[in-house]
């Protein structure tokens, strides 16, 4: 997939993955984009163009087939996390359709043509200031290791969502045996660790088949939790920290714009 592709935010990667055979059999499920700033961007550039012109025209072409499309600006990650972990900040957006069938009918003669029919962000398609990656994944995760009540309180829950893959070579049995035994035995039991799950994408072709979810009930609790990296047995092919090749951010637990439901003022 070329880099021009990958950039398109709600476009990028999905005609690839729409086109590609499921690993398994999934109903409704969610189209997950982690957006990441580059260095210097504020995130109103972002969101101006973002807004104004690249949702609506999203939700223009691909309406009836989306069930949400909400957004979720990221927490900004402080140094120490960044320097432990592969830490993105910008924005989360998410995207759910009723079923794989749905989301694949989307690209086939779409009148509304493809990512030069829609605005670029500013620098243009070939040099935005920002990069994204996608994760197509059930609604439901396929594993919960922690799920514990989160009640509504005055200051928002965190989510740490974690796209993740195996090194090269690492069959995605073999990984995820380790992973599902091993580490995640050990992340659960993390204190602080509200809820935690584990997404296996619709196809294993994904750039990140799989994607891991935690809730906390501040930064402070997951510091707490993982800085540093607790000590872990390491697999087979050994690593540090995550032990796989990963791409994370922190959310909260709501989004700051809905899309099809919500009006919203342009920053």
């Amino acid at each position: 997939m070329s880099l021009t592709r990958r950039l398109a935010l709600g476009l990028t990667a999905a005609a690839a993955l729409a086109a590609a055979t499921p690993a398994f059999a999934v109903g409704a499920m969610k189209h997950y984009i982690l957006v990441d700033l580059k260095p210097g961007t504020d995130q109103l550039v972002l969101d101006r163009w973002y807004m104004t012109f690249h949702a609506p025209q999203v939700r223009r072409a691909y309406k009836a087939w989306q069930r949400n499309y909400i957004s979720f600006r990221s927490y900004l990650p402080p140094e120490e996390a960044k320097a432990a972990y592969p830490l993105l900040y910008g924005r989360m957006t998410e995207i759910q359709f009723d079923s794989l069938a749905d989301f694949q009918e989307t690209r086939p003669n779409n009148i509304y043509g493809g990512l030069n029919s829609f605005t670029p962000p500013p620098g243009g398609w070939a040099n935005p200031p920002f990069t994204s990656t996608t994760a197509s994944i059930p609604v439901n995760p396929q594993t919960v290791f922690v799920s514990k009540d989160t009640p509504p309180k005055e200051t928002p829950y965190l989510r740490w969502v974690v796209f993740f893959r195996y090194p090269a070579g690492v069959s995605a049995a073999d990984g995820d045996a380790w992973y599902e035994t091993t580490y995640a035995k050990m992340a659960a039991a993390r204190p602080g660790v509200k809820r935690y799950a584990l997404y296996k994408a619709v196809s294993e072709r994904a750039e990140y088949p799989r994607v891991a979810e935690f809730w906390f009930d501040d930064y402070a609790a997951w510091k707490a939790a993982f800085l540093p990296a607790p000590a872990v047995a390491p697999p087979p092919w050994g690593g540090k920290d995550l032990h796989v090749d990963a791409i994370s951010m922190f959310v909260g637990e709501n989004p700051d714009v809905d899309f099809v439901n919500d009006k919203r003022s342009i920053p």
